[in-house]
């Protein structure tokens, strides 16, 4: 070796060491810098013509990257978890404390305690008023209950928005660095600084959504979602939220391309990160604690009126008119059992009852005239008029039923106490909504009384189908539109393959309620209805409402329902008494004074049986309204504390995931000092060669 060879020697190790010097003062400078992934200085021998020249520093990351992709998948998993269980630990605040006075559950007791004292004293006005009062508390609290889960909807929407908006900016700044580190690698320059930028980068992005890094072979990572789907590059796809003009409350996410104009429904590859968490409060977690809240106060009030219109006020009103039913007056008749249309004078006197013996078929009034009530709603309208003559008179208009007397006289309509009239589960003043005490923009309940070989009625417009996976997200969308001429024909156009049979199965049940309930086997866990442009006739009532489908409808239901105007300004309106059917002779009395059968009916309400469905189509059968409202609150309650265990567990994962990330990428303070003391070592080693080199050339210089 000659004494040149050695100085270039002791130079290249003087210069190596130099460096690694520089290298781990810089890592011991990150040692508190978040995401700072450790670089390590390596020595590698030069080689010249098979003989070793000298050292040379080869600058690496520490980066693990199979660490850092579980460390990430963490990251995104903790971040769902902890959105979606914020907003459920809200929503179940939104139910109040129970032992509070001001919850919805005190509200309810708050019924109960006031019918048992109106029954004691079933003609005090305070008493009445203060029942009516205790009523439009608990659906004031209902009201509440659902504006606060709905808007905490819209919340989760907004924030989605806002968090898609920064995920675009990561993931071009991720983009950018690509292009960095490129071009460091390709001119041979240090690209470590963009690496752990990016690297601080992609944890960031972790929060927010999931992603597959996969290193490129330029530098930088490619990003695609678990489905393969590009998202990063040399440029950044951009995440936009989807287009509001499908009919969809909340649209989905749509992805659009690197230098594209295209956009691809990404919402069901996105399965973790913040926005996952979003997009299941919204679409279906909400939504379901909703949906049970409307079946809840659709169960409460229908309960209520029934047991309201088993009475009548005293005096009775001059007129009933019931809600609208979506009934046509062609509709076949289908009641079954006894009741008693009748006419009172001001002290509860017959003047005229005209008995309806369903069963038979016959009406029969006062006089004992028979006539046949036929077979549709309106010839038996049209017979109950013949029946009533003078006294007063029935109407039938776009499915609503009114009955009014003449003059200043007052109407009752009572059930038969041994077999009373049914249609659909409700006696006929009950079903047709005579005489409710509370009021809702939209049916209350479902079973519509209607046989599968009755016509549906459905002459106008088409319903578009949702259906959604078990997190809520949309899966397809389905137009139908109603043909044939029965409901049987509808629920074989339903199961047909090109309409819901590849998904659901559709069916009539013996109440008249079409339910359509996802086939067990698929993927598909509940059927919405996006867009709902049918009618029934001229009743103004469309398919999705007149049946109770889909997901919106039904949990409105909770939003709508209150105590009916005229009761309100009215406590003499409230049914507190009952018309006694054997009083059918006309003078005989029919309401007597001081009768409270009527509030013992009322405060019977509340240990009526109700069934009630989830979101998914399964059913809670034979509950009382005590227990209904425990379960929801139970449902509640053990979604937000299923969602809060997730997320700890979930933030325990991503704490031992980031200190295994650490132990490999992060900085040790007393290996960075070992490793100092040695390239000091080296470096002065190396210092001492080229000085023995140069003493060499020193010598030789002075022999010649």
């Amino acid at each position: 070796m000659s004494v040149n060879s050695i100085m270039n020697t002791g130079l290249s190790a003087l210069l190596a060491n130099q460096s690694a010097l520089r290298v781990t003062s810089n890592n011991i400078a990150n040692v508190n810098t978040p995401g700072y992934v450790r670089q390590d200085p390596r020595m590698e021998q030069i080689v010249l013509d098979g003989r070793g020249s000298g050292v040379e520093l080869v600058i690496q990351r520490a980066a693990d990257r199979f660490l850092a992709a579980t460390h990430q998948s963490s990251i995104s998993n903790a971040s769902q978890y902890a959105a979606s269980a914020n907003m459920l630990d809200r929503a179940q605040s939104a139910f109040g404390d129970p032992t509070s006075p001001n919850s919805l559950f005190a509200s309810l007791d708050g019924i109960m305690e006031s019918a048992a004292s109106l029954t004691n004293n079933p003609s005090s006005a305070l008493r009445k008023a203060d029942f009516i009062s205790s009523v439009q508390t608990v659906f004031d609290s209902v009201q509440g209950t659902f504006a606060k889960i709905d808007g905490l909807r819209d919340e989760a929407n907004q924030k989605l928005t806002g968090t898609i908006e920064t995920a675009n900016a990561l993931m071009t700044q991720i983009a950018d660095l690509n292009s960095e580190i490129q071009k460091f690698s390709l001119n041979g320059s240090d690209a470590s600084g963009a690496e752990t930028e990016q690297s601080r980068l992609l944890d960031e992005l972790a929060e927010l959504i999931d992603f597959k890094a996969i290193p490129r072979d330029q530098g930088g990572v490619e990003l695609r979602t678990n489905s393969g789907l590009l998202l990063v590059d040399h440029r950044a796809a951009v995440l936009s939220v989807g287009d509001t003009t499908s009919g969809t409350r909340y649209p989905g996410l749509n992805i659009s391309p690197a230098g594209s104009d295209a956009q691809l429904d990404v919402t069901r590859q996105i399965e973790s990160g913040e926005i996952r968490g979003l997009l299941s409060a919204r679409d279906h977690d909400l939504p379901d604690i909703a949906y049970s809240l409307g079946e809840f106060a659709g169960a409460l009030a229908d309960s209520l009126n029934q047991a309201h219109n088993e009475g009548t006020a005293f005096p009775p009103p001059t007129s009933l008119t019931g809600r609208n039913t979506g009934l046509l007056g062609t509709d076949s008749l289908n009641f079954t059992g006894q009741a008693t249309f009748a006419i009172v004078d001001s002290d509860g006197r017959t003047i005229e009852a005209v008995s309806v013996d369903f069963d038979a078929g016959t009406l029969t009034n006062s006089s004992g005239t028979v006539s046949a009530t036929g077979t549709t709603i309106d010839s038996f309208v049209t017979a109950l008029n013949g029946q009533l003559g003078a006294a007063g008179s029935a109407s039938f208009t776009d499915g609503v039923l009114s009955f009014s007397a003449a003059g200043t006289n007052g109407v009752a309509i009572a059930q038969d106490a041994d077999n009373p009239s049914d249609r659909g589960g409700r006696g006929v003043s009950a079903f047709f909504g005579m005489n409710d005490i509370v009021s809702s923009s939209s049916p209350s309940f479902y079973d519509t009384g209607l046989q599968g070989s009755d016509a549906h009625g459905f002459t106008t417009g088409t319903i578009t189908f949702g259906v959604r996976n078990s997190a809520g997200d949309l899966l397809q969308s389905i137009d139908y539109t109603p043909t044939g001429t029965t409901l049987n024909d509808i629920v074989s156009e339903l199961n047909a393959n090109n309409v819901l049979g590849s998904y659901a199965t559709a069916s009539i049940d013996s109440n008249g309620r079409l339910n359509i309930r996802p086939n067990p086997s698929g993927s598909v866990a509940m059927v919405d209805v996006v867009n709902d442009t049918t009618l029934r006739g001229g009743t103004d009532i469309a398919m999705s409402s007149l049946f109770g489908l889909g997901i919106e409808g039904p949990s409105e239901r909770a939003r709508s329902l209150d105590v009916k105007n005229e009761i309100t300004l009215n406590s003499a309106r409230l049914a507190i008494a009952s018309f006694n059917t054997g009083a059918s002779a006309v003078g005989s009395l029919g309401v007597a004074p001081g009768d409270n059968s009527g509030t013992i009916a009322l405060q019977n309400a509340f240990s009526a049986q109700i069934d009630q469905r989830t979101i998914k189509g399964e059913d809670f059968l034979n509950l009382s309204l005590t227990d209904a409202a425990s379960q929801l609150a139970s449902q509640a309650g053990s979604r937000a504390s299923l969602m809060e265990n997730r997320a700890d567990a979930a933030l325990a994962l991503r704490g031992e995931a980031e200190a295994r990330r650490a132990s490999a990428e992060g900085v040790n303070l007393d290996e960075e000092m070992v490793r100092m003391t040695v390239y000091q070592q080296s470096y002065s080693a190396a210092s001492r060669l080229i000085q023995a080199s140069k003493d060499m050339y020193d010598v030789l210089l002075n022999m010649v």
